[in-house]
């Protein structure tokens, strides 16, 4: 039983959950499948209109963060197995989601700069920033990959273990079309690191290759075209949180802050944009390696 946030929680949204779950429940993938009330209905709203879901438990564990090239491996050979399960099922995605519209954060940040009203904070991020506006748009990725459905935040904690077994995904409300490299890229950016997002921590390439691994075990065959791009796209989505946390170091407004280690959500938010600078640059260094596991696992059809 979920608690939902009603603004996160629209009519579209829950009729995509209701149409993936189900459809996952019918493939027999291991996750979560939406409960109707007995009035047929997805959600339930108490006295005081607070929002409640329901659905159905599947036993097993997460994790709170990658450990081991095992882990990685799990995780990706799961997050494969999710993109066959979904790739025809026959539904029109209703919602809109945000994640990974890397166009949209980039002009988002655009717009925060030229914003007269954030001249203030604009010194503290600026270097920053202009990192970001250089780099951001030569990793874009070309409107012509297929749009297949994708998780939209396959972080560890998303995925469900069962000893040392990845079983299935949680958490499925961002579910759309999008090419799927955002969700590898997604999983490279967070499995491949430790630490929190305001630490400054390097790529681990073992973890890349075990991605890899578990993904071509397990997962859809990929075109030229995204193996071409799938190399640059833990950076990508890297560098497209930076310019998440950058536009709030301007805002102040969206990401939470640890107020017991920063004055401010500032603060903290141009700590995580530096690490987030910090991984894209290490993975830069590694490209040439990078490069060559995608070639290795991956081979040229």
């Amino acid at each position: 039983l979920q608690r939902l946030h009603p603004k996160l929680s629209t009519a579209e949204i829950l009729a995509d959950y209701e149409a993936v779950t189900h459809h996952l429940a019918a493939q027999d993938f291991s996750a979560p499948c939406l409960v109707h009330t007995n009035d047929g209905a997805r959600v339930v709203v108490d006295v005081e209109g607070r929002w409640w879901r329901l659905a159905t438990w599947v036993p097993g564990e997460t994790k709170n963060k990658v450990q081991s090239t095992v882990e990685a491996e799990q995780g990706a050979r799961a997050l494969g197995r999710f993109h066959q399960a979904v790739a025809h099922i026959e539904h029109d995605f209703g919602s809109q989601h945000p994640l990974h519209d890397t166009d949209s954060h980039l002009r988002a940040l655009i717009k925060a700069v030229e914003n007269p009203a954030h001249e203030p904070h604009r010194a503290t991020v600026s270097d920053e920033i202009d990192r970001i506006l250089a780099l951001l748009p030569t990793l874009m990725l070309p409107d012509d990959l297929p749009q297949r459905v994708v998780h939209g935040d396959p972080k560890i904690s998303n995925i469900l273990f069962r000893g040392d077994e990845a079983i299935g995904l949680i958490d499925l409300d961002t579910c759309n079309r999008h090419t799927i490299l955002v969700d590898l890229g997604d999983a490279v950016r967070s499995w491949c690191r430790d630490g929190g997002e305001d630490e400054r921590q390097k790529f681990q390439l073992d973890r890349f290759e075990a991605i890899l691994r578990g993904y071509a075990a397990e997962g859809p065959p990929l075109t030229a075209d995204e193996i071409h791009h799938l190399g640059g796209a833990g950076r990508l989505i890297t560098l497209e949180l930076a310019s998440r946390f950058a536009r709030d170091v301007l805002e102040d407004e969206y990401f939470a802050f640890d107020a017991e280690r920063y004055p401010s959500r500032r603060a903290h938010n141009q700590a995580r944009t530096r690490s987030m600078l910090y991984l894209a640059d290490d993975m830069l260094a590694h490209q040439g390696e990078i490069d060559a596991l995608v070639t290795q696992h991956f081979p040229a059809r």
